[in-house]
């Protein structure tokens, strides 16, 4: 055996032990399935052992044979596990296809000639004639990594990343170079199986490498370099050759005119070489230039384009969309961070903009500050990409739902934005157009990009701050103004009360002291008989009630302000509480000619009710009709019950008092429920109570609310206008609860010997 055989059969033991080390004590040991086929490797050097002590015999044979058989299936599993790790149907399949090979194997074993695997010209002499045994180990052997191949292709065409279909073209690369390796190593010749030696050797090295690194040297690029590499080489090739064959056709006498014509030829390869060189290095370097990105192009475009955008809104799609443009990429996003209130410790990353599906637009995540994501991109200030999430050792304990919020995203790369010394958000794009990795120069350019973003981001959130701060200054000198305009309506409501119940108080004084005057005279002079003292006393007690109505308005009114008006809550429907508050009007509508109506109420359920109170507030909203609709109007009452929409709601009952009238301006829907107000001119007031247009101190309506909202209820006024000719009238809604609101008093059914009381509802 040849001193060159045993070196490269020891080497490939060597590297056949260090495999079994890294398989076994690296990562892969983490699944203890892989322990059994780590020591696979092994088995390939005890049959490098065997050859080097002694020579091809059925043993050594045997033990080939199943080195082969071994190798395939370890090279397989660990290969599958790197590349399809969730797959374990496949590495299933790829066990029962080496188990039928090995299976095979064995019976052609006892049923051929003997034939010793590794023996001089072995491959040679399996097909003439054909042996079966060697036959089926050949093309078993080659139908293995031919499969092992076209798996890992189809790996490279549905990989997610590039770094991923990366790393399945180099897996292409190692096992082609392992198994034709170790196939020459048992070629039995000593040059094929020197060379097979030192193959095989290099395919393991390349093992052990991709198992100890998760992201391996970039495949196409190497291929580029190698191209450019042999197209410059063949350019040199050709010239020699020119200058070659020019040299044989020439015709020289002496060595003078051959050693010139060698010079001449010579200088004129250089001289052609230099700019043929140079042409032919710009067409490749504009080849690869169609998708690589410029540094310096890309800095300065994302630049002009960020600085013009000053909303945050318009900076967000500029941002993204201009990402896409110089770095030649398919798709992009830009992610915002902001502090939480947990407590613990995490940031908020809201995704903003970018070209992403619907259901993801306005997604977010909780990052938290302790993560080896939020570590990388707020501490240490650099890039990352997804393969390094999903592949990387010191990432592989991030929570599951950061890593599924990123993988989501689809994004290849992201870069900080930094403000401050801060994290604020996060610029991330997607992969490249031409579906190359990312290498340290493209992070680098999407780190600049990311830093440009910052500075326009907080430029953007000044601007937008300012504008929210005007908007804000704005509104408030808006309420400002209002509150003024109120506080003038006010004053004038009060001037206006004052002059109301001047005039209101006035009248019955008024008619109270004339009575006593005239009293007075006619008792001095005798005159008084029973019939006139009985109409000036029947004036006097009108206008006391008027006063005493006046006084008791202003004490309701009062003990609406601080919520002291008691309500005892009894049964009663609302058909007999109108009909108790309109019995009294009905005189005053027949002089006014009005006609006043209602219907729907009798089907009303009974209420919860202080009929009292609720009478006075239903007659304060008609008596509100009555005077502000003009002789001969209508004034329609109906009763409606609106269920409870869920069980947390209760049954409604709706009063609609609509008239004819003059209408309410829309600015005076809401005002003419405020104590004091009148929407008309106080100048225009009349004393009677019930006439067109006329007023009293302008409570009762306020009155009306503060009784409705006691009893859980609500009023409102509705009207398409004010107008003294059309008439379009107003229309004011009443909504009650069936049964009255938590808390509120209510009064004990009467029982034998026992007084009424007062009692309040759990």
């Amino acid at each position: 055996m040849s001193a060159p055989f045993t070196v490269m059969m020891l080497l490939t033991a060597l590297a056949s032990a260090v495999l079994f080390g890294v398989v076994v004590w690296g990562r892969e040991t983490r699944q203890k399935a892989d322990v059994w086929v780590a020591g696979m490797p092994a088995a390939l050097t005890i049959a490098c052992l065997a050859l080097l002590n002694s020579p091809a015999t059925d043993l050594t044979s045997g033990i080939l044979s199943v080195c082969i058989v071994g190798i395939s299936v370890a090279a397989g599993i660990v290969i599958l596990r790197d590349t399809r790790p969730t797959d374990a149907r496949a590495r299933q399949v790829w066990l029962g296809i080496h188990a039928g090979w090995a299976l095979a194997l064995v019976i052609t074993a006892f049923l051929s000639q003997p034939l010793q695997v590794g023996q001089p010209d072995w491959l040679v002499r399996a097909f003439s004639p054909f042996h079966s045994h060697s036959l089926v180990l050949i093309v078993g052997y080659l139908i293995a990594g031919t499969l092992l191949n076209a798996l890992l292709l189809q790996g490279f065409y549905i990989a997610p990343l590039p770094e991923v279909a990366n790393r399945a073209l180099y897996w292409v690369l190692i096992v082609t170079v392992l198994f034709v390796g170790l196939l020459l190593l048992t070629a039995g010749t000593p040059l094929l199986t020197e060379g097979g030696a030192l193959t095989a050797l290099a395919g393991m090295i390349g093992v052990v490498y991709a198992l100890r690194s998760w992201r391996v040297f970039n495949i196409r690029s190497s291929f580029t370099l190698a191209a450019r590499g042999l197209v410059m080489i063949g350019l040199m090739a050709l010239l020699t050759g020119l200058g070659m064959v020019i040299y044989t056709v020439g015709n020289y006498t002496t060595n003078g005119e051959r050693w010139l014509a060698i010079i001449s030829l010579a200088l004129l390869a250089s001289v052609l070489y230099v700019p043929l060189r140079s042409m032919v290095a710009r067409g490749l370097d504009w080849l690869v230039a169609r998708t690589a990105t410029d540094p310096g192009l890309a800095t300065r475009l994302y630049s002009q384009q960020v600085s013009k955008a000053l909303e945050l809104d318009q900076l967000l799609k500029v941002a993204t969309e201009t990402l896409k443009e110089v770095l030649k990429v398919r798709s992009s996003a830009l992610l915002l961070v902001s502090e939480t209130d947990r407590s613990d410790q995490q940031v908020e990353l809201r995704l903003m903009a970018g070209d992403l599906p619907d259901d993801l637009k306005g997604q977010r995540a909780f990052i938290g500050q302790e993560s080896a994501i939020y570590q990388r991109l707020a501490s240490d200030q650099a890039p990352l990409t997804q393969f390094d999430i999903n592949y990387a050792p010191q990432y592989a304990a991030i929570p599951a739902a950061e890593r599924t919020f990123f993988n989501r995203l689809r994004m290849n790369a992201y870069a900080p934005v930094i403000v401050d010394n801060a994290l604020i958000g996060v610029l991330a794009c997607g992969a490249k157009r031409d579906d190359s990795p990312f290498y340290s120069t493209d992070l680098d350019v999407l780190t600049t990009l990311a830093n440009q973003t910052g500075v326009a981001l907080r430029n953007a959130r000044l601007v937008a701050d300012l504008r929210h701060l005007n908007t804000a200054m704005g509104r408030l000198n808006k309420g400002l103004e209002e509150a003024r305009n109120q506080v003038q309506r006010l004053d004038s409501v009060k001037t206006d009360f004052v002059t109301i119940a001047s005039h209101e108080l006035r009248t019955p004084l008024a008619q109270v002291r004339g009575y006593t005057d005239i009293l007075d005279a006619v008792n001095q002079q005798g005159m008084l008989d029973p019939d006139q003292t009985t109409t000036m006393v029947s004036n006097l007690r009108k206008a006391t009630e008027r006063m005493e109505e006046l006084i008791a308005a202003m004490l309701d009114v009062s003990q609406l302000d601080v919520k002291a008006m008691d309500l005892r809550f009894a049964s009663t429907t609302p058909e007999a509480v109108m009909r108790l508050a309109s019995e009294p009007l009905l005189d005053v509508v027949k002089q006014r000619k009005q006609t006043l109506s209602a219907r729907g109420l009798k089907a009303l359920p009974p209420i919860q009710a202080d009929m009292q109170r609720l009478v006075q507030a239903l007659r304060n909203v008609v008596v509100n009709a009555i005077k502000f609709t003009p002789d001969g109007g209508r004034i329609e009452i109906t009763g409606s019950l609106q269920p409870a929409k869920s069980p947390d709601e209760r049954d409604q009952v709706l009063i609609v008092v609509a008239d004819t009238g003059v209408g309410i301006l829309p600015e005076n829907r809401e005002l003419i429920f405020r104590k004091f107000f009148r929407a008309y001119d106080p100048g225009l007031h009349s004393t009677g109570t019930y006439k067109f247009m006329g007023a009293g101190p302008g409570l009762g309506l306020t009155i009306a609310r503060g009784i409705i909202e006691g009893h859980g209820g609500k009023i409102w006024a509705e009207s398409p206008g004010h107008d003294m000719e059309k008439f379009p009238g107003a229309t004011f809604y009443i909504q009650l609860p069936v049964s009255p609101p938590e808390g509120a008093t209510r009064v004990k059914p009467f029982e034998t010997g026992d007084v009424r009381s007062v009692r309040k509802s759990s």
